[in-house]
């Protein structure tokens, strides 16, 4: 988001249709290295074109780089009709009027899935007096996206239901179930409740995913695996603490992305104080860590879904 608002200044004064000549050679050599990886100006434009849904001879790439299988790309693209210019005025000047027709796209593709994983649209956040659109438009206009995004061999599950923020925003959530168990598909759309437009677009794509069936370690023996870590921690709660387990088969913290059971310590109020990640199939600890320090991981359900084979 950061990168898109700071060219934001630089677009909107008007964007050349060919690639800006660069002399930080940081910047040649990304570019060189990401058309070595077959992510050319041509590619780059061409899956802009393919999000944005405009032609590629309207679009300016300002930045690409390839690190891993993951691309990176930030774009000039023309602005949406949908963005009530005419409206829509920023919170601390009131008085202010965008007569914008060009808006940044950041955009981030998965080269081997042939995927996004972010997509963020820097300027379409809208302040108005009316906000038209309902929380039920807002779920529409996600799973368009999530039936454009979301890999076909991914389970399906309904997406929940649109929360509102506090700004004018709604945050739909959507994640891929087999047999009560998380897949380890997931994606998340924000769309403007002003003018309907998404505004990022998150997706993680499974690494892999196997059936529950070909899991190795069951529940129970996840759980006392990690009962057994906290003895050998000498923790005097080791015997009585509140353990519950949530099996993803491709888990995000996992160092080949495979199944996992997250197994949630949990604290007299009844919170999560610590989740710790055991391999589904040989039954090792990967990570020992505060519930707190990572806000994006699997939620731990109460264990009481699924049947382990």
């Amino acid at each position: 988001m950061a990168a898109g608002l700071a060219v934001c200044a630089i677009v909107l004064g008007g964007c050349p249709r060919e690639e800006p000549a660069r002399v930080d050679p940081l910047i040649e050599v990304q570019q060189e290295t990401a058309s070595r990886a077959g992510l050319t100006l041509e590619r780059a434009r061409e899956i802009v074109a393919g999000v944005a849904r405009v032609p590629a001879d309207e679009i300016t790439v300002m930045h690409r780089s390839v690190e891993g299988q993951a691309a990176t790309m930030l774009a000039a693209v023309p602005a949406p009709e949908e963005m009530l210019y005419e409206e829509a005025r920023s919170p601390v000047r009131p008085e202010s009027v965008t007569e914008q027709t060009v808006e940044t796209i950041d955009l981030r593709w998965d080269l081997q899935a042939d995927l996004p994983t972010d997509v963020i649209w820097s300027e379409r956040l809208q302040f108005s007096p009316r906000e038209p659109v309902t929380p039920q438009q807002a779920a529409e206009i996600a799973r368009q996206l999530f039936d454009r995004w979301v890999p076909e061999e991914a389970p399906e599950t309904p997406p929940l239901p649109p929360q509102k923020l506090d700004a004018p925003v709604y945050v739909v959530t959507w994640t891929g179930m087999v047999e009560g168990h998380m897949s380890g598909d997931q994606a998340i759309v924000q769309v403007a409740s002003v003018t309907g437009l998404p505004i990022s677009y998150i997706q993680r794509v499974a690494l892999q995913r196997p059936s529950p069936e070909e899991i190795e370690v069951t529940r129970d023996e996840a759980l006392e695996i990690v009962r057994e870590a906290l003895r050998e921690e000498g923790r005097p709660d080791a015997e009585t603490v509140d353990l519950v387990a949530q099996l993803t088969l491709s888990a995000a913290g996992h160092p080949r992305g495979g199944p996992a059971w997250m197994v949630a310590l949990i604290g007299p109020g009844g919170q999560q104080t610590q989740v710790l990640m055991v391999s589904g199939m040989t039954g090792e600890i990967f990570t020992r860590r505060s519930r707190r320090a990572h806000p994006g991981d699997e939620a731990v359900s109460d264990g009481t879904e699924g049947t382990d084979q």
